[in-house]
């Protein structure tokens, strides 16, 4: 470990409080993940260097290993036959330089298409890159017809592995000394270029040396000095050191591509956050559920790192995974070269810079705060003694401190809804609880933690520097919004008919709104703690859905789909505001009105007005009125609106809680596939894997398959912040309780201006309290008056009256 380094982790662990230091040994013991590629890259390798063995004027290919070069050093114990992707761009020009296109086996190029079509897009980038110096290269000679074993599109066939060197011949070297020296040369001439990183901190503790490589390749004498090196080509090494370095690519690469994902999302929720901190383009809700899905595709990416660790779990330990890339080895995409010539405060802000990508300051915290709490304890903090972070433009300094005090203001009110659950006040989950706030309550409750814990930390330290005092306008909206839901709510129950299931679910969500939002559900148990420990100052209320702007986004979110629903359900329920949309839009088809209802024009953009009408809308009032009738729409029980798959998935991840802290990510499919459904119908996303029908052979649907197979974390949170961002400007934006009043005051109206049509035809309506979902059966009676009597002057009556409540809205 180096001393800047060492220094770096002491400054921001505080190692007298009894933080580990990163252990310099490091054991090996992981599956390589794939084996194409590794299979390409070695063939690569011995091709490259059997030619610059030979060839003098290639000389000047060999990278310099002198042992005095500045950067990171090399590790001297490392198998030159191990090859590190960072080189295969310069093997692949030294084999191109020196063959002629017929000389270049196609099936080598049928592994190298078919490994940058897997998953890793940071490693394809240098495949893809040296595909296509491949194909320029062959593009020199006419195509010659495919091999039987390579598939229609290119790819790789069954067999291409056999024929690697069935085209390729490169001079022999003569005699097993030339061999073993040559073997030897590339020792130090071939170090792969991440290992060169391995001394980027200067100082650090080696592992112990192996056996010299001249000592090794003498156990591998070939049969015959004559035969050729490509006789002699083996895919899989015997001998069991190699087999090591090999070990310790895979890891590297595995672990890299892990963390870099990670930066990826990160990048992106930071970016989205940022955009509401200047201009407000998107809402806290929509900035909330992509957050939150970030959190959860932290798990699922450790899961599935620890799935292909299974064999040794404590390699997908974040503390392991850490030391081994910030301290050992070093990041690909960081230039260590000329690190001497930097001054102390530049190599503060890179090492700075380094620390971060691997969410280091986050891990920090967490381990602080583990020793800070003992097991069991809550730290009950007065006010006044609480330090709040300062925000502007930091100095190395100041940003140390920022995000201790980010984290130390906030991670208190966690352990009291911790504790608070141990003794059975809250429930495991409460309403909308975000992954933050229930991964922070594992930490306390398992004193550990997990790597999506350190990324979720790191990405709400991110937050909290972005949103500066803005931090509570999450909160702000929630309040005005729950205001709104239980003012709603009350209103409308008291009239509430038919089904006593409605009235019950809206008095339950109204008792949820008032305990979880609108009072502070920490406050009782709080002073409580305050009062056994004698503090009588007065402490800040609501602090957790303050500091927290995912919760507070979580919750108003939770508030307008609680309300969507129950609306829905309402509309539902009786024709009442279909009568009314057939009422209201009956004037306009006999002549251009300027008539305007907003709820109900809302209505008809949001939901489609030729689908609520039943067809597009006809010439004549008449017309419109006789499709009510037909379809026998006074009395029918049949839903007038539904819910997208989105919204309804939405609803069933946020306006419910399960027992279980860890909830699915099944809803994340169905809002993908629901996206996806007009360009593919065929085409699922399940639990995060795409699964495909057979017999979709349609050219839409094959560009759809191709587009999701290649879906990035990033693109789902993209899907994932459209859907959400329309959902809150459509469906989530009409009131439909406010429309059913509206509604219920239109019919009203016009059964007053046709009166004496209802007392003939249905005089209950006339009845002052007479039920509100037998009022579309006005419709029907007025329509038999334009048809049986004067259709000009009861279209007139029908418009005057629908005109004057419009009026009056």
């Amino acid at each position: 470990m180096g001393d800047q380094q060492l220094a770096f982790f002491r400054y921001f662990c505080h190692l007298g409080l009894g933080v580990e230091e990163p252990t310099s040994s490091l054991r090996w013991n992981v599956r390589p993940i794939e084996i194409d590629p590794a299979q390409f890259q070695k063939w690569l390798k011995q091709t490259s260097d059997k030619i610059r063995s030979v060839s003098a004027q290639n000389a000047s290919l060999s990278l310099n290993n002198d042992s005095n070069q500045a950067g990171k050093g090399s590790r001297s114990n490392i198998d030159p036959k191990a090859v590190h992707w960072s080189q295969l761009e310069v093997m692949a020009q030294t084999v191109i330089d020196h063959s002629e296109p017929e000389q270049i086996p196609r099936s080598a190029i049928s592994i190298l298409r078919d490994v940058s079509n897997s998953a890793h897009e940071h490693i394809i980038q240098v495949l893809e890159r040296i595909l296509h110096r491949f194909d320029a290269f062959l593009s020199k000679v006419t195509p010659s017809t495919p091999p039987a074993n390579t598939g229609d599109d290119g790819r790789l066939g069954m067999n291409d592995i056999n024929n690697m060197f069935e085209l390729l011949h490169v001079e022999q070297v003569q005699g097993a000394e030339n061999e073993e020296r040559g073997d030897a040369s590339e020792a130090e001439a071939g170090v792969p270029k991440r290992v060169k990183k391995s001394q980027k901190k200067g100082g650090k503790k080696q592992k112990q040396k192996k056996q010299p490589k001249e000592q090794r390749v003498q156990k591998r004498k070939p049969k015959s000095h004559d035969a050729s090196w490509v006789d002699t080509f083996k895919w899989v090494e015997e001998e069991e050191e190699e087999e090591e370095e090999w070990k310790e690519d895979d890891y590297y690469m595995l672990i890299y591509c892990f963390f870099q994902d990670f930066n990826f999302i990160r990048t992106y929720v930071s970016d989205r956050w940022t955009e509401y901190f200047y201009h407000k383009s998107v809402s806290p809700d929509t900035l909330a559920v992509v957050t939150n899905a970030a959190c959860e595709m932290f798990h699922e990416m450790e899961i599935e790192l620890v799935t292909v660790l299974c064999d040794t779990p404590q390699l997908a330990d974040y503390d392991f995974m850490m030391q081994t890339l910030f301290f050992h080895y070093g990041l690909d995409h960081v230039d260590y070269s000329d690190e001497d010539k930097l001054t102390d405060m530049e190599r503060k802000y890179k090492i700075l810079s380094e620390a971060d990508w691997l969410g280091f300051l986050g891990w920090t915290n967490i381990v602080q705060i583990l020793l800070f709490v003992p097991p069991g304890k809550v730290p009950m903090i007065p006010a006044s003694a609480v330090v709040h972070p300062k925000y502007g433009n930091h100095d190395f300094e100041d940003f140390r401190h920022f995000t201790k005090d980010a984290v130390f203001d906030f991670f208190p009110e966690i352990c009291i809804t911790k504790a608070m659950k141990t003794n059975g006040q809250l429930p495991m989950v409460v309403c909308a609880q975000d992954e933050l706030t229930l991964d922070f309550e594992n930490v306390f409750r398992t004193r550990g933690y997990t790597s999506a814990t350190v990324f979720a930390l790191s990405m709400y330290i991110d937050i909290r520097y972005i949103l500066e005092d803005q931090v509570t306008d999450a909160f702000d909206l929630v309040q005005a919004t729950a205001e709104n839901t239980k003012a709603v709510l009350e209103k409308h129950i008291p009239h509430l008919k038919g089904s006593g299931m409605l009235k019950k679910e809206c008095r339950m969500r109204m008792a949820e709104v008032e305990s979880f939002i609108l009072e502070d559900f920490t406050e009782e148990d709080k002073a409580r703690r305050f009062e056994e420990k004698g503090v009588t100052e007065e402490f800040e209320k609501h602090v957790i859905l303050k500091k927290d702007p995912i919760w507070s986004g979580l919750l108003d979110l939770r508030c307008r789909l609680v309300l969507a629903n129950l609306g829905c359900r309402l509309v539902n329920e009786s024709p009442v505001v279909l009568a009314a949309a057939f009422a209201y839009a009956a004037p306009s088809t006999d002549e251009t009105s300027s008539l305007s209802w907003p709820q109900m024009d809302e209505f008809f953009q949001v939901y489609n007005r030729d689908k609520i009408l039943k067809g597009p809308l006809p010439s004549q009032s008449v017309d419109l009125l006789k499709r009510f009738v037909d379809h026998n729409l006074a009395t029918s029980d049949r839903p007038c609106i539904g819910s997208s798959k989105s919204l309804e998935a939405l609803y069933g991840r946020y306006a419910w809680e399960t027992s279980r802290p860890r909830q699915s990510m099944t809803y994340l499919g169905e809002i993908i596939r629901d996206t996806l459904d007009a360009r593919a119908d065929n085409v699922l996303l399940d639990g995060g894997t795409e699964v495909v029908k057979r017999g979709a052979n349609s050219a839409d649907e094959q560009i759809a398959r191709r587009e999701l197979s290649s879906v990035s974390p990033v693109q789902l949170l993209e899907i994932l912040d459209e859907t959400t961002t329309s959902l809150l400007e459509n469906q989530l934006s009409v009131d439909l309780f406010q429309l059913h009043t509206e509604s219920v005051q239109l019919l009203q109206k016009l059964v007053g201006e046709f009166s004496s049509e209802v007392e003939s035809g249905a005089p209950f309506l006339l009845e002052e309290n007479a039920r509100v979902d037998k009022l579309p059966l006005l419709l029907p009676i007025i329509y038999r008056s334009m048809v049986d009597g004067d259709e000009v002057e009861t279209s007139k009556r029908l418009g005057k009256a629908v005109g004057g409540f419009c009026s009056n809205l």
